[in-house]
């Protein structure tokens, strides 16, 4: 992976070597030298641009996720060091990079009410200010969204409503920075909004003739 100052658009300012394929990549918040990044065979490693090309730190392969990282966030942490990932294996780890021998927590995503094998893959992940420290949502593979808390007093509540609606992968999941109980799901042939406490979607766009892969809401227009 490059990274690469727009004044220079030639060249990358630096190249990123990871021991596997980067799925997907993101800036720490605090601190702007700070990536972290998910692998195509599950790691997730960590990088200070000011150190050089290789990672700093990379999770172990037998604590790490068993299919693609395909989705990593930071999270609104004290100490900044925090993120969670999502891959296809069907779980949800939370890291801290300051040692990554090992997950700091765990969840399968297994729906409210399922059984304890029937594990849907994670695609996608929403885990955002607007949405609160502990709350978070997963889109998978079978077209379900998952609301999850992390911090539920009952370890069963950890994932609560599922929302059905597309036939294929939820490719991005966005709520609304303005209005943060509505979100928009990507996946299949439309874009869906959706609100919290509704299971259905309150707004679904045409089939377009073609697969959509990705959507934002806009930062300063709420209908947008």
């Amino acid at each position: 992976s490059y990274v690469w100052n727009l004044e220079n658009p030639n060249y990358p300012e630096q190249d990123l070597m990871p021991q596997s394929p980067l799925c997907c990549l993101e800036y720490n918040n605090k601190d702007h030298n700070v990536l972290v990044g998910g692998s195509y065979n599950g790691l997730v490693a960590h990088w200070d641009v000011r150190k050089g090309s290789q990672p700093v730190d990379t999770s172990p392969i037998e604590k790490s996720h068993r299919d693609p990282v395909y989705q990593i966030s930071w999270l609104a942490s004290k100490t900044g060091t925090e993120c969670a990932s999502v891959s296809t294996d069907g779980q949800v780890l939370w890291w801290d990079t300051r040692k990554l021998g090992e997950p700091v927590e765990s969840l399968p995503l297994v729906p409210k009410g399922a059984e304890a094998d029937s594990l849907l893959g994670g695609v996608s992940l929403e885990y955002s200010e607007v949405g609160g420290p502990t709350k978070f949502m997963v889109g998978t593979e079978q077209g379900i969204v998952l609301m999850c808390n992390r911090k539920a007093k009952n370890p069963s509540d950890r994932i609560g409503t599922s929302y059905v609606g597309h036939h294929g992968p939820v490719y991005s999941i966005q709520r609304n920075p303005f209005f943060p109980k509505f979100f928009l799901t990507i996946g299949d042939w439309t874009a869906r909004i959706w609100m919290e406490d509704i299971k259905t979607p309150i707004m679904t766009t045409m089939y377009h003739q073609n697969y959509l892969t990705a959507g934002c809401w806009s930062p300063t227009r709420p209908g947008v």
